[in-house]
């Protein structure tokens, strides 16, 4: 019985450490890896509008916080013919929901290298979708 209880003690505490983590996350500058932190403060803003996104070709992932959010979250990023492209994985994690706030108001900020930049995030529709897979194939 004591070894039962020491092992609810050790989950117990388990558990209130993880919730501790993500708790303090949202006080954090930006996410801490897959964890979503708070919003996107550090760094010089880009103010003027960015024509080639090349320049993330090789980047991977980006912090992102939409404009009516108070947090933010690490993301890919891809770049094709001066574009840039945010995609955003329905299945995992589970609960996500940032894409479907993003289609209301797309207002955004991304941090890439330590710069914010300020977008406009547009959704694209499925046969342009189609199109950029079969292209960055």
């Amino acid at each position: 019985m004591t070894a039962l209880r020491w092992l609810l003690r050790i989950l117990v505490g388990v558990i209130a450490l993880i919730a501790l983590v993500f708790f303090a996350a949202r006080l954090h500058d930006g996410p801490l890896g897959p964890i979503p932190g708070g919003p996107l403060v550090a760094g010089a803003e880009v103010p003027e509008p960015v024509s080639d996104w090349s320049f993330v070709k090789d980047v991977g992932e980006v912090e992102l916080q939409l404009a009516s959010q108070g947090r933010s979250r690490t993301t890919w990023i891809l770049a094709h013919e001066g574009q840039a492209y945010v995609p955003c994985s329905l299945g995992f994690p589970p609960g996500k929901t940032w894409h479907h706030d993003a289609v209301v108001d797309g207002r955004a900020t991304l941090r890439i290298e330590g710069k914010r930049y300020p977008v406009l995030l547009t959704k694209l529709d499925d046969a342009a979708v189609s199109q950029l897979e079969a292209t960055v194939r």
